[in-house]
């Protein structure tokens, strides 16, 4: 089993055998689904394209995302 992940959000779901139906972020009406339609990816699958990455910014403050950008390209910010 797999942990699906939304392509367009980055949203996360618990393990199942198939990806859901849809995703609840993107199903709000304030976000969008693509025109292409509802896309799942795992880790597994990320991890072919996928990267994390660790900046130091400036002294004080590190970045920790992925690249290339995922999702709606988040990122935390460690200071």
């Amino acid at each position: 089993m797999s942990n699906f992940i939304c392509m367009t959000c980055g949203t996360q779901y618990a393990e199942s055998q198939q990806p859901p139906a849809i995703c609840e972020i993107c199903e709000e009406e304030r976000q969008y689904v693509k025109a292409t339609g509802q896309q799942w990816t795992t880790h597994e699958r990320l991890r072919l394209t996928n990267r994390n990455s660790i900046r130091f910014e400036e002294p004080g403050l590190i970045s920790i995302g992925v690249e290339p950008q995922f999702g709606i390209g988040q990122r935390a910010l460690f200071v």
